[in-house]
């Protein structure tokens, strides 16, 4: 990944600086907080990629060209470690702008993480292209693209994919193993597929994707899936269950879609 920036330079004295908003868990539930009350956070962005396009061609969420059409159209950002945190920051919706530069419009654009920026700073924003050029004026892209790098105003907020969770079975999987990525999850919070009856040892591999082994024994489809919200601080939101996800007949690299949504 190419980071398009004049000067890159280290954020620790930004980071100091940043203002903590503390919430005490037992009060607050992040869920019930709309969107438009949430803080803004200050962080710096720059871009990636082509100059319309959007980003990596084979991101670390491992996405793939779902990234370029609807709903997330090419508004993409690969993220710092805190943002991105070994992949369970991969789909989390993001309300960016960018207000101290001429060029900048002031409005902001939601963008989804699809991808890592292993040497940026813990909340820097490494925009796709086309996420990049929409943070600016009419007829100013190319000027704020040849910036390479603004202040950026950013917050999470909650995902809005539809009433459908794509699942996708990976192509490490065999009949007493499976793979699978999930991605279009509704929300503002992390999703992790938990233990079930069905399943006891579910675990992250990485980015969007879990995993489960039989042991050496034969799975049994079709799978169900438990799906739960966890907040920051411990907090746990909504739970909710998909029956009969993964059918008997699965294939590697098939997409399943589920009928529910957070």
């Amino acid at each position: 990944m190419k980071v398009h920036t004049f000067n890159l330079v280290v954020l620790c004295s930004m980071l100091l600086s940043t203002t903590c908003y503390c919430i005490n868990p037992k009060f607050f539930n992040p869920s019930k907080v709309p969107n438009d009350e949430k803080p803004w956070d200050q962080t710096q962005a720059t871009w990636y990629g082509t100059p319309d396009g959007a980003g990596s061609e084979s991101g670390a969420c491992k996405y793939g060209k779902t990234v370029e059409n609807p709903p997330i159209s090419k508004l993409t950002a690969a993220a710092g470690h805190y943002i991105f945190r070994q992949g369970y920051g991969c789909g989390a919706c993001y309300e960016v702008k960018c207000t101290d530069n001429p060029a900048c419009s002031g409005k902001s654009v939601t963008v989804v993480v699809s991808d890592e920026c292993p040497w940026c700073s813990g909340y820097h924003f490494n925009l796709s292209g086309a996420a990049f050029a929409s943070l600016a004026n009419p007829s100013q892209q190319d000027t704020l693209r040849k910036l390479g790098q603004v202040n950026l105003q950013y917050r999470r907020v909650s995902c809005s994919f539809g009433d459908s969770i794509a699942f996708m079975v990976g192509e490490k999987s065999r009949s007493e193993y499976l793979e699978v990525s999930m991605e279009y999850v509704n929300g503002d919070a992390d999703v992790h597929i938990e233990n079930t009856i069905s399943f006891d040892n579910i675990s992250h591999v990485w980015g969007p994707t879990w995993s489960v082994f039989a042991g050496g024994y034969d799975l049994q489809p079709p799978f169900n899936f438990t799906l739960a919200q966890h907040y920051p601080n411990g907090i746990k939101g909504k739970t909710i269950i998909i029956r009969d996800m993964i059918p008997k007949d699965w294939k590697i690299g098939q997409v399943y879609r589920s009928k529910i949504n957070f």
